[in-house]
């Protein structure tokens, strides 16, 4: 219905958009003819390949921070359309995204495919989504390919999966909050509230998740980044860029981990038979695939910072190529998180608290607002945790970036869901402390 197409600097506020048959707001590609439905029409060049092949065509005519993007989506209704509420792909680079009601997206089942989702972006390169609503959406926000610098902030996410009664056709059709896929990251997602069945779709690395309340799953934890071969290898190899720049740095395959948790709530809500039914008869509920249980346990294997780097020093230390180090799981690094009802830690978390008591955690509307019921609260254990700033989150391995502002400065993590500074005792989860929860979310 809107589409910025191929330029720069848009502003689109206090719009409602609805009923697009299929995308509400476009942020943009252009048509490069030659790639033009390659592979759903020529058959030659997979998709993964024809996407690499637009990426760098689009870099070499004019894609750049100084000509395209740096749009802004502010306080708009975008419901019930067709696909995509918001959609992007190069054209979204640099954006702003916030205070947005995005609801009832794809819920017609019109459409479907590999582009759906409240927002879906390709390229999200140092976009800001913040402080929007997403809800009923089959997917809520589906960040692929090129997540740079993208920060996730002060969102609600719930109710996010297909309509009642929609036939489960594969694994992608069972939805999730946010969905970050084959990217490097540094992907930020900080102070949201994600209460979904299933929380986050992890087929990715240089992922930070900091001070979130996370009352679902993570699924495909170490999967879902190859291009489903059979008889060969099919590795998805994908890029990354100059940061807070377009221009393209590199190109590798995901190695899955290069994962943050720090102060972040986990709580385990009843998992749902339709999606735990779909799991066994796919012979697919494991903890990397189709995983149910809430918390970091898919990271169960992973190593820590000091024994992923430490086989290194000893491969030079004995002059030993050993070549398998450089395709291994990255590290993960925990500190702080709190685990509700059977949620459970990955099993090297540090500093955490596990919490042996059912909580519930519900949605009211009152006079337009929304608001958090629930007992959490009352069993919230206080202990001692870390200011988590740009420092102790260090750097995305791949392309060895901070995770920081788009303007390279550093953030300190002392604003809680509301905008509300920290004082200096610190509790898990989005708020700054247990008094807030029951003021208004959105």
């Amino acid at each position: 219905m809107i589409g910025p197409h191929w330029s720069k600097g848009w502003i689109i506020e206090n719009c409602e958009v609805s009923d697009s048959k299929c995308s509400g707001i476009s942020l943009g590609k252009y048509l490069q003819p030659n790639n033009e439905n390659k592979w759903s029409l020529g058959f030659v060049k997979n998709g993964t390949q024809t996407e690499r092949d637009a990426i760098c065509q689009a870099q070499r005519e004019g894609w750049t921070k100084e000509r395209i993007g740096s749009h802004i989506i502010r306080g708009c209704d975008i419901h019930d359309c067709g696909q995509t509420g918001i959609v992007g792909h190069l054209g979204g680079v640099f954006s702003i995204i916030e205070d947005n009601h995005i609801h009832h997206i794809n819920n017609k089942q019109d459409l479907a495919g590999a582009e759906i989702g409240g927002i879906k972006m390709h390229a999200a390169i140092d976009v800001i989504i913040r402080r929007n609503h997403f809800h009923h959406c089959t997917r809520g926000l589906w960040l692929d390919w090129q997540a740079q610098g993208t920060r996730v902030t002060q969102n609600l996410f719930h109710d996010n999966m297909p309509p009642a009664g929609t036939f489960i056709s594969n694994d992608l059709a069972l939805a999730e909050d946010i969905f970050v896929e084959v990217s490097h990251g540094p992907t930020l997602i900080d102070h949201n509230i994600l209460l979904s069945a299933v929380a986050a779709r992890l087929a990715t690395q240089g992922l930070a998740f900091v001070h979130n309340l996370i009352a679902g799953s993570f699924t495909m934890v170490g999967q879902g980044t190859d291009n489903g071969g059979i008889q060969y290898p099919t590795p998805r190899y994908t890029p990354y860029h100059v940061p807070h720049r377009t221009e393209v740095d590199g190109f590798m395959t995901i190695l899955h981990g290069d994962a943050r948790f720090y102060n972040n709530i986990f709580v385990q809500q009843p998992i749902s038979e339709e999606y735990t039914a779909y799991a066994r008869s796919t012979s697919n509920d494991r903890l990397d695939l189709l995983n149910f249980i809430a918390g970091t346990k898919p990271y169960d294997g992973y190593p820590t910072h000091d024994a992923y780097f430490s086989q290194f020093t000893y491969a030079m230390a004995k002059n030993k190529a050993l070549r398998d180090l450089y395709y291994m799981h990255l590290p993960v690094y925990t500190g702080g998180n709190v685990f509700f009802g059977g949620a459970k830690p990955c099993d090297t978390e540090e500093n955490y608290q596990v919490v042996d008591r059912d909580v519930t955690i519900s949605l009211v509307e009152k006079d337009g607002q929304v608001y958090l019921d629930t007992n959490l609260f009352d069993a919230l254990p206080v202990f001692e945790l870390q200011m988590v700033d740009t420092d102790l989150l260090g750097e995305a391995f791949e392309p060895e970036q901070k995770f920081e502002n788009p303007d390279g400065t550093p953030i300190l993590f002392d604003r809680d869901y509301f905008g509300k500074k920290r004082g200096v005792d610190l509790i898990a989860g989005p708020f700054s402390s247990i008094d807030e929860w029951n003021q208004p979310l959105f």
